[in-house]
């Protein structure tokens, strides 16, 4: 079952890629953490294990897709603010719910950012919603179900993609999404291109093209 799953997960991603990003899904699993390379453990010791098998899984995937794109450097390690530091002509991003860790990854001179995040397809309780949601934010049609996990989906990933570029800390009130025009603008004026599918899970991508 995992595995049809992943197929799913990874085939929808794929179809939101622009050219040149490789994509990728892995079920979570007990022991996971062990695909934590030596070289990043160090900067991921004070995760509790639950987490460091979600980070493995993360980094397994993410380490294959950097040997398909011909690396020989695929130590991924954690930055002070959480973010993935990538190999030097790379930009990526990685992200996990309970369940499902996804990756996807770029030469630079393909994309200059990318954000993806992973959720399940449940709706964001309204608590959490008054927080995610911001009067700039244009919805259109997105499912009254759904849409503020997607909504929620979508500005993670966006702030993946603007936070190597620009160092920038963002809430989600600095974050505004227009689902008509595919399109997310921080309030320090980054433009990123949005897109998400919301089967077999919620899936959010972000990028900034070169």
């Amino acid at each position: 079952m995992s595995a049809s799953i992943e197929s799913a997960i990874e085939q929808a991603l794929a179809g939101l890629a622009p050219p040149g990003l490789v994509v990728g899904c892995r079920h979570i699993s007990a022991g996971d953490e062990h695909h934590i390379l030596s070289a990043e453990s160090a900067s991921m010791a004070t995760r509790e294990p639950g987490a460091r098998a979600a980070t493995g899984a993360g980094r397994h995937v993410a380490h294959e897709l950097l040997r398909r794109l011909g690396c020989v450097d695929l130590a991924i390690v954690r930055g002070q603010s959480g973010n993935p530091i990538w190999p030097a002509g790379i930009v990526g991003s990685i992200a996990h719910d309970d369940l499902m860790a996804v990756a996807v990854v770029a030469r630079s001179d393909a994309l200059k950012g990318v954000g993806v995040d992973i959720e399940p397809a449940l709706p964001l309780p309204d608590d959490l919603l008054a927080v995610v949601a911001a009067p700039q934010d244009r919805l259109g049609d997105l499912d009254p179900k759904l849409g503020g996990r997607i909504l929620f989906a979508i500005k993670e990933a966006a702030y993946k993609a603007s936070f190597p570029l620009d160092g920038r800390v963002l809430g989600f009130e600095d974050i505004a999404v227009d689902f008509e025009k595919s399109e997310a603008v921080t309030s320090f004026g980054r433009r990123l291109i949005v897109r998400f599918a919301a089967s077999p899970r919620i899936l959010a991508l972000a990028c900034t093209a070169r």
